[in-house]
This record gives structure tokens, C-alpha cells and sequence, in this order.
């Protein structure tokens, strides 16, 4: 069981980075040709603007015909996407290629997040569940520690089309690897199959995942920003490509690091518990960002706001395993990956308008303030899970 765990993280590695790479590259080179922060914005939603109206009925599918065809299209739609700024270069075409790769690279990324995570929620028990999921959301951090520092050391020494070469080379790993591993994709999950066409919207009146869902959206919005303003920001007070690049990198480190200690964390502290911590922290991370413009004192900032963020996913992940009915595992996935794409496909636009209108610095304060109403949130969540647990206890 832990060896097929790792086996997809190595999956998971190859496809993130491949996707992560699009996504940076693609920024930059907007911003290298004179794309203002809401046409970056635009971009960052266009990743998701698909996903978001198709992430449930691919959750849906996926519970159907298990994992071997959805990671294939997964990997087969990321690779269209790297194809189309190599063979349509900015410096010729302006800014419409990235905008496609955008758009098609979200839409390859939704089929192997959903897939891998199902997986990896199919191998596990209920007391493993939350370490595997740690274990998987270390690769996403591994590869959202390389995939940035690689990109912003190829922009700065080689061009923007060396960094989209390096994302074709990742995701042509990855279908090495899903090759390498055929023997531990299931063609189906073994389970009874879904009765009847509810809809899935009804997974919201079960309390639990519907509180799951509310929490996972805001931890989207909070991931959002770092992901955008961080290159916007970054710019704005002259930090170069590599610069950004390794800020993204400690963000990714410290989501690392965190999750590298959640075995221990998760003995100590109930799922709520740390992700009503991870809101807390996330709220200061985020009031201190705009005060410097010192890197090595953002690298610090960074950190603080990787190790609050990385916090949540494992966490997450296994609250939505535990609570969600037996067959619609698959359909919950899709479901909260539909709101997190909802989150990725506005937000940007309106942080990229914000950020226009009232400056980089600002935002971060809003979302922060955000944050800290969600700290609350979290911590009434908490507290309701400790009283179900005294009743049945």
C-alpha cells in the first residue's frame, strides 16, 4: 500500500511540475511583454475558468471508470497546453497563445489532481489516510518548491521558451511513468457504484463536508494570492524572474517542511484544530507581506505563510474522505475542486483589479482581514467536532 502511495506522489511530482512550469512561464512572459496585472489576472483564471465547469461531472467520471483514462487525458491535455506557446512564441503572437495554454493546461491538470487524489484516498484506512495525504501533498510541494526556481533560472539564462521546454520534459516524465506504473491504476475502484442522479449539490446539507468545502474555498483564496500577487508584487519593487522564483520556491518549501511534519502534528492536534491554525497564521503572514520589500525579509514572510497553508491540504483531504458517503468520493473531489476553480477563475480578476486600483500591498491586507474572520470559522468548527466526538465518546 505505501509503495502504490509513492508511486502515484512521483506521478503526482512529474504532472505538477509540468503544470506549475506553464503556469509561471506563462505569467512572466506576459509581464516580460507588457501585460498589465489584470491581463496576468485573466491568465491565472483562465487556469481554472474550464475546471471550474467540468471539475464535478470529471469527479463524476473518474468514480465510474477508475483512474487509467483520466490520468491519460490528463497527461495528453498538459502537453497540448506546454505545445501551444513553443509553437505560437509571444514575441510573434502577443499574449492569445498563453492565454490557450492557460486555459487547456487547468483543464489537463483537473483530471490528474482528481485521479491521483482518489487514488491515493482508495489505498488508504482511516488511520493512514491523513499521513498518505501528507505524503501526497509533499509532492505537490516538491514540485511547487523545483518547478518555480527551475523556471526563473531558465528565463533569466536561457528565454522564456527554454522554461516551457523544461515543462514539455516534465510531463513527458510523467507519461514514463504512468507506463512504469500500469499495475497499480485501477481500471475500476471495486466498489458499489453511485444509485440514482441526486445532485451533487446535496453534499452540502451533510454539516461536516459542507464545513470542509467553506474551509477549502477560502484556503483556495488564500493560495490564490500568493500564487498570483507574489510575481506581481515581486515585479513592482524589481525583483528579477529568479527572485520571484525562489520566493515562490520558500513558499513551497515551507508547505514541504509542514507536511513533512504532519505525522507527528496530527498525533497532537485534530483536523480542525490545525486548520483553524493554519488560517491564523496564514492571517499575520499576510499583514506582514506588504511591509517589506527587503527579499531575504519576504523570503521569511513566505515561509511563515508556506507553513500556515501547507497545514491545510492533508487535513482537508482526509476530513473529505472521512465524511463523504461511500462511491461519491470522487464526486466530493470534483465538487470542492469546482469551488476552488470558481475561487481561481475570479479572484485573480479581482485581485489583478484591486491590485490596479489600490496597489499590490493593499490586497494583501484584505485578504488577511478575510482570513481572519475564516480563523473564527474554523475554530466554531472545531469545537462542534469535539462536542459530536463527547457525545459518542
Amino acid at each position: 500500500m505505501f509503495s502504490t502511495v509513492i508511486r502515484v506522489v512521483l506521478l503526482t511530482i512529474a504532472s505538477q511540475m509540468a503544470t506549475i512550469t506553464t503556469r509561471v512561464t506563462c505569467s512572466l512572459d506576459g509581464l516580460f511583454h507588457q501585460a498589465t496585472a489584470l491581463e496576468v489576472g485573466i491568465m491565472m483564471a483562465l487556469f481554472a475558468f474550464i475546471p471550474a465547469l467540468f471539475s464535478i461531472q470529471i469527479g463524476q467520471w473518474v468514480d465510474r471508470v477508475g483512474a487509467k483514462w483520466p490520468i491519460f487525458v490528463g497527461l495528453s491535455l498538459i502537453s497540448i497546453s506546454i505545445s501551444v506557446p513553443l509553437l505560437f512564441p509571444a514575441d510573434t503572437f502577443g499574449l492569445i497563445p498563453l492565454y490557450a495554454s492557460c486555459s487547456i493546461n487547468g483543464l489537463g491538470m483537473i483530471f490528474t489532481v482528481i485521479t491521483c487524489q482518489q487514488l491515493v484516498g482508495h489505498v488508504s484506512n482511516a488511520k493512514n489516510r491523513t499521513n498518505n495525504f501528507a505524503i501526497m501533498a509533499m509532492g505537490y510541494s516538491s514540485a511547487s518548491l523545483l518547478a518555480p526556481i527551475a523556471t526563473g533560472w531558465f528565463i533569466d539564462h536561457i528565454g522564456h521558451q527554454s522554461a516551457y521546454q523544461f515543462g514539455f520534459g516534465c510531463v513527458a516524465l510523467g507519461f514514463l511513468l504512468y507506463l512504469a506504473f500500469q499495475s497499480i491504476i485501477p481500471r475500476s475502484w471495486n466498489r458499489p457504484q453511485r444509485q440514482g442522479r441526486s445532485s451533487s449539490w446535496e453534499l452540502f446539507k451533510i454539516p461536516h463536508v459542507r464545513n470542509v468545502l467553506i474551509a477549502s474555498s477560502f484556503m483556495s483564496m488564500a493560495w490564490d494570492l500568493q500564487s498570483f500577487m507574489i510575481p506581481v508584487y515581486g515585479t513592482s519593487i524589481g525583483l528579477s524572474a529568479s527572485e520571484v522564483g525562489w520566493l515562490l520556491g520558500a513558499f513551497s518549501g515551507a508547505t514541504f517542511f509542514v507536511r513533512l511534519l504532519m505525522p507527528m502534528i496530527a498525533k497532537r492536534l485534530t483536523e480542525w484544530r490545525i486548520i483553524a491554525c493554519a488560517f491564523g497564521f496564514g492571517t499575520l503572514a499576510y499583514c506582514l507581506f506588504p511591509l517589506f520589500e527587503n527579499f531575504y525579509l519576504l523570503m521569511g514572510v513566505t515561509f511563515l505563510l508556506g507553513m500556515a497553508l501547507g497545514a491545510s491540504q492533508p487535513n482537508v483531504m482526509s476530513l473529505l474522505h472521512t465524511e463523504t458517503p461511500p462511491g461519491r468520493q470522487g464526486e466530493a473531489i470534483g465538487l470542492r475542486t469546482m469551488l476552488i476553480n470558481v475561487c481561481h477563475t475570479i479572484l485573480p480578476l479581482v485581485f489583478g483589479a484591486a491590485g490596479a486600483v489600490i496597489g499590490a500591498g493593499a490586497v494583501f491586507y484584505v485578504v488577511s482581514a478575510l482570513m481572519g474572520g475564516v480563523t473564527v470559522f474554523t475554530s466554531k468548527c472545531q469545537k462542534k467536532s469535539q462536542e459530536v466526538l463527547n457525545e459518542h465518546g
